[in-house]
């Protein structure tokens, strides 16, 4: 009896009310044998079912760091930390982590319910005799089936895919196959789920579904998660933190809100947002600040003279009539109730955001620009936020 009592011990939430699933970075480093330096000193916590955004270009390092997390990368140097363990020296199976990749990579041979029962089946002893033997032997294999059962049911219910159980993974669309592959990350109840930009292969329209019932699911399991995208809408709908990265440095940490507010510097400031920032070099002068085009634009209050840049959002720039700086429209992009408008003051191009109006290409209008919502920005290459 206690035998049976210490195998089911096993199908529990892996420690649950034992560990914390936080997950810590110390100074990693991954350099690869080819020298390319793909994360560079890297500090970083995520803490325990909070949804974790890593976000940033092509190459950065975002999706390395991820696979560091999962055991299939090793750093170079430093610690990774997931609870109170230090996994560097852990095989992947041994840390109970799922990744979901941008392919679902399902099994195409068996159905979708095989395909959730797997991850589970291969964790147990499953030689055919063992269903021959008497008394507790055979009790338990019964207990574990039954558990894996309920497992497999719960996690089908969780990413909404019960009514796919008996399909092939051919006969399923992108959506469904992507949500399958969810649900056989979550039915092993990790610790800690790692996506690889899982809705990159899908259209606009199942994105945007799909964004929604990740958002959804993360409510539900709690599962620390940590999301590598390099979509700064879907980082910014789904992270509760975000972390920008960009040539394996992590340039920012903060909430949505925090990094579109108040960007570290300009990489930041341009690379979250769209349309992206507006950028102009020049240099403040007795309050205002003059463009190298010669353009006289707002500064923001009580900054220091000297040369800057200086940062607008698209959404900042009111576009009206009267006095004021003059500009004329190059380009307009409608988007139903909103549109992107494209100026140009002098030698200065700028993209502004504003609610749809019967405004055309070549009218000029005046352009006035809140205070408050402007940034300066460094001139050297680092471009930090000055005042920050």
């Amino acid at each position: 009896m206690k035998e049976a009592s210490a195998s089911l011990i096993f199908w529990t939430r892996a420690g649950q009310g034992q560990s914390m699933a936080e997950v810590q970075l110390d100074n990693v480093t991954k350099i690869y044998p080819s020298s390319v330096r793909a994360v560079a000193e890297c500090n970083l916590t995520i803490p325990d079912g909070q949804c974790t955004v890593l976000i940033g270009p092509s190459g950065c390092g975002k999706t390395t760091m991820l696979r560091m997390i999962a055991g299939l990368e090793s750093p170079t140097s430093g610690t990774i930390r997931i609870g109170d363990r230090v996994v560097n020296d852990v095989p992947p199976r041994d840390r109970n982590v799922a990744m979901v990749f941008q392919d679902s990579t399902l099994y195409p041979h068996i159905s979708v319910e095989k395909n959730l029962r797997f991850p589970l089946e291969r964790r147990r002893d499953t030689r055919w005799w063992h269903g021959l033997l008497p008394g507790s032997s055979r009790e338990r294999r019964r207990d574990e089936t039954a558990a894996i059962d309920e497992k497999v049911r719960n996690a089908a219910a969780q990413v909404a895919i019960t009514e796919c159980m008996r399909r092939f993974p051919r006969e399923l669309s992108g959506g469904e196959r992507q949500r399958v592959g969810l649900g056989r990350a979550i039915v092993r109840e990790p610790d800690v789920l790692l996506l690889d930009e899982p809705l990159s292969n899908l259209d606009a329209h199942l994105r945007l579904a799909m964004r929604t019932e990740l958002q959804s699911l993360h409510h539900r399991i709690g599962t620390t998660v940590v999301h590598v995208t390099h979509d700064q809408e879907e980082a910014m709908a789904l992270g509760d933190v975000l972390v920008v990265m960009k040539d394996g440095w992590i340039h920012q940490i903060g909430t949505p809100d925090e990094i579109y507010r108040h960007p570290a510097d300009r990489f930041v400031a341009s690379f979250i947002g769209a349309p992206q920032m507006n950028m102009i070099q020049g240099s403040v002068q007795s309050g205002r600040f003059h463009a190298d085009s010669g353009a006289v634009l707002s500064a923001p209050s009580q900054a220091a003279d000297g040369p800057a840049v200086l940062g607008i959002r698209p959404e900042s720039i009111e576009l009206t009539t009267g006095n004021g700086e003059k500009a004329i429209i190059e380009g307009i992009e409608r988007f139903g109730d909103r549109m992107d408008v494209h100026i140009k003051t002098l030698q200065t191009r700028m993209t502004a955001r504003c609610e749809a109006s019967p405004l055309r290409v070549g009218d000029v209008c005046t352009i006035r620009i809140a205070d408050q919502s402007l940034h300066l920005f460094d001139v050297d290459a680092k471009g930090r936020r000055i005042g920050v």
